[in-house]
Parts: structure tokens; sequence; C-alpha cells
């Protein structure tokens, strides 16, 4: 057994003993560990996502095949899975919600009580962001009688948890007609279908500012943007860094008093350079929300805006 498929070997042991106790059944059991091997291989019930990073510099085509190749048998050995059992991709800058196939392996996987739709193998993320689990479940306990929304909400998972901790209303906003249909999925599968579940298509900071002059108010909020985005359908690029004072000041207009904001980024480099008005509360919680499973790492970054 290699170096690789042994690490996998010990990892996946000692995970799996605390996934059952916690009734989780999607978890990452290989992030970076060993320097040689530089990829993360995440378990969706059963079957392997891995992604491969890109090694050096100077590394030739055919030896990157070749380690490829040995990353394909290490990960089979080392978790025990059949060949049809692993997806293997390659991260590269800037595909993160570019379709790459259309073989359409799809599965449902549960989180909690929830059920959720995953592409294993179309996209070059899966559909459901397992370092935000703990996240989602915080965000659906504060859910009962509010009105959420979700901003770039991708598949909808926060969505879904919000609806069923018993919030009054949701309302969904991203530019992608896929992932809203794909989010509508996800409300189906849980018993959220409806007019309370609204899936509003639109570029997000053009967005806010519309339903700040339709009186529009919500008591719990998630924003999750990506780090930037030139789509040809916004009316501006966004650049995370650069625009997130214009992106909270517009949500902070449609919060409502002793509402919650939940703004998460998975950028590395981003220095928040906002500052919260008077009766406006900022606070970091990104050390609460990072799972076990991802410990040692920092996926993503989060904090806790809220109003008094």
């Amino acid at each position: 057994m290699g170096m690789l498929a042994n690490r996998l070997a010990k990892n996946l042991r000692h995970l799996r003993k605390w996934a059952r106790r916690e009734g989780i059944t999607c978890f990452r059991v290989y992030d970076g560990d060993i320097p040689e091997h530089p990829l993360t291989v995440d378990l969706y019930e059963g079957r392997a996502v891995a992604w491969a990073a890109m090694r050096r510099r100077d590394e030739t085509t055919q030896a990157r095949q070749d380690w490829l190749a040995q990353v394909r048998l290490e990960v089979l050995e080392g978790l025990e899975l059949q060949p049809g059992q692993l997806f293997l991709k390659e991260r590269r800058p800037g595909g993160q919600y570019r379709k790459a196939a259309e073989e359409r392996v799809e599965i449902l996987v549960r989180e909690g009580d929830l059920e959720f739709l995953v592409n294993l193998s179309d996209y070059h993320d899966t559909g459901l962001f397992l370092d935000h689990r703990q996240t989602r479940a915080r965000v659906g306990s504060l859910a009962r009688g509010r009105r959420f929304l979700n901003l770039f909400c991708y598949t909808g998972s926060f969505t879904v948890h919000a609806g069923a901790g018993g919030a009054l209303e949701t309302t969904s906003v991203d530019l992608s007609a896929p992932y809203l249909e794909w989010t509508s999925r996800n409300l189906h599968l849980n018993g959220l279908a409806g007019p309370a579940h609204r899936l509003v298509q639109a570029d997000v900071l053009s967005w806010l500012p519309r339903a700040a002059r339709e009186g529009r108010s919500y008591d719990l909020v998630v924003c999750d943007p990506p780090t930037f985005s030139n789509s040809k359908r916004m009316d501006q690029t966004l650049d995370l860094g650069r625009d997130h004072p214009l992106l909270l000041d517009r949500v902070l207009a449609l919060l409502a008093p002793g509402g919650d904001v939940f703004f998460s980024t998975n950028d590395r480099r981003f220095e928040m350079r906002w500052s919260p008005p008077p009766g406006v509360h900022l606070q970091e919680i990104t050390a609460e929300t990072i799972p076990a499973d991802f410990s040692g790492s920092r996926p993503h970054r989060c904090w806790h805006l809220f109003r008094d």
C-alpha cells in the first residue's frame, strides 16, 4: 500500500467512527496531508470526489498524467472503492462553477433529516459545500418565524435548512438559471415547494437596491459570494475584495431590526474592510463554523452581522 493509500485508510478509520456518531454521511477524508500529494478527497455516501491541485511549475505533461494515474489507484485502494465510485477532477483557477461534463451522475445525500441532490461528475463542485455544514445548521436553528434571504444561493442548501427550520418565507437569489433549478429540486425533495419559497434570477448587487426600493425586509440573511465574477449578464464586475463594503451596505439596507446576517468567503487573501454603523455589530465566527473533518485547515471565513 502506497503512502497516499495508507494515509487515506488511516483517516477513514478515524473519521468513520466520528461520522457515525454524528449521523454524517458526507465528509472530507483527506486535505493535502502529504506534500507530494496535493489533493483533497471528499466522501459522499460511499463515493469519493477527489480534486488534484497543480504540483510543480516545471512538471511535465507526462509526469502529471503518471501522478494522476497513481492518485487514482491509491485513492481506490485506500478507501476500498470500485473504479466507478471515484470521480477525479483537476483543480484549476476560475473553474468552480463551470460545467465540465455531461455524465449526470447524481445521487441523493442526507444532512441530518434533510436530503440534497449532488452531481458528482459534471461540475468542479458537487452542489453541496461540506465545509459549511455547521453554518447551515446554525442558520436552520435561527430561522423559525423569520423571513430568510439567501444571496448567491448556488444550489439552495442554506434555503432548505432555513425552510426546514420554520422560516415564514424564503427568497433565493442567483444569476444562474441552472443553479436556481437545482435549488428548486432541493426544495421539492424536502417538501418545501410553494409560493413561500421565492426564486429570483438576478445580479445580486443590482437586485439589492431594487428590493430596498420595493420595501422588502428580511430577518435572516446568508451572503456567500464568489471571489470574482465577470459574467456578461451582470451590470458590473464583482471583485469581492473591492466590492464587499458596497455589498454589505446594500444587504444592511434590507435587514430588519433584530436581524442576523451570515457573510462568508473562501478567499484566503480576503481582508474585511467594512465597518458597521452604530447599532450594528460584526463578529468573526470562523472557528465556530469549521467542522471537525476540516480541522487544521481554513476552507472559509465567516462573520455574523447583527442589528440591535
